[in-house]
């Protein structure tokens, strides 16, 4: 009776695909999250404070002018006429709206809430026009763009790369291997069909020679007897 091996264990299913698609849900959360904090951070055109009172739709208080100004001659106070504290910035902060540039050149020392705000500049030594807008940070709208890319670009690597390797892996468990060790298997590596057992042959032993008479030695002639 022909024995054969039986038949390979099922392979697992690797979790290479799910990760993949795992990491394509993420990336686009990210992604919408910095997204979305673009939208909050970008630059907004900002009010001209020659009426003396703006109004702040937002917490912050961002003053502008339309050049650089190393110590702006402005005084903020709120809608209870206490006195608003400003500072100028640590380092040189610009936005450009509809082709049209501000400088940064002052910001509450503390987050104010949303409100009116009387401001005045008094500036005498320029020809500097001055507005103010909510607390707006550029670095903050960088950094939101940066977090967009960077986001979508090392998550989309990501996801592609652990797809890929789990069809490598899935391609390679599915190729037949050879089911007989010590063999070559044949070409395609498809194994060998199996060889049938040979069957024993018994055949009767010959009977023993008898050489019978032969006319060619004298013994057996006929005028020798």
């Amino acid at each position: 009776m022909t024995m054969y091996p039986p038949p390979p264990a099922a392979p697992k299913k690797s979790v290479l695909p799910k990760v993949g698609i795992a990491c394509f849900v993420v990336g686009a959360l990210v992604v919408g999250f910095f997204v979305w904090r673009i939208v909050v951070t970008a630059p907004r055109t900002p009010q001209s404070i020659e009426g003396g009172v703006v109004h702040l739709k937002k917490e912050g208080l961002t003053i502008y002018a339309s050049i650089p100004v190393l110590n702006p001659p402005c005084e903020v106070q709120d809608a209870n006429g206490n006195d608003v504290p400003i500072k100028p910035p640590t380092g040189s902060e610009t936005i450009t709206i509809n082709g049209e540039s501000w400088y940064v050149v002052a910001r509450s020392t503390q987050t104010v809430p949303a409100g009116d705000y009387s401001i005045s500049c008094t500036d005498d030594e320029t020809s500097a026009t001055y507005a103010a807008g909510p607390k707006s940070s550029v670095f903050a709208f960088v950094l939101s763009i940066l977090g967009t890319v960077f986001s979508f670009l090392i998550f989309l690597g990501l996801g592609i790369t652990f797809l890929t390797v789990g069809a490598v892996k899935k391609r390679r468990r599915n190729r037949p291997a050879n089911t007989f060790p010590g063999q070559p298997g044949a070409p395609g590596n498809y194994p060998y069909p199996p060889v049938p057992p040979q069957q024993n042959h018994t055949f009767p032993a010959p009977p023993p020679y008898n050489p019978g008479p032969n006319p060619d030695r004298p013994q057996n002639r006929p005028q020798d007897r």
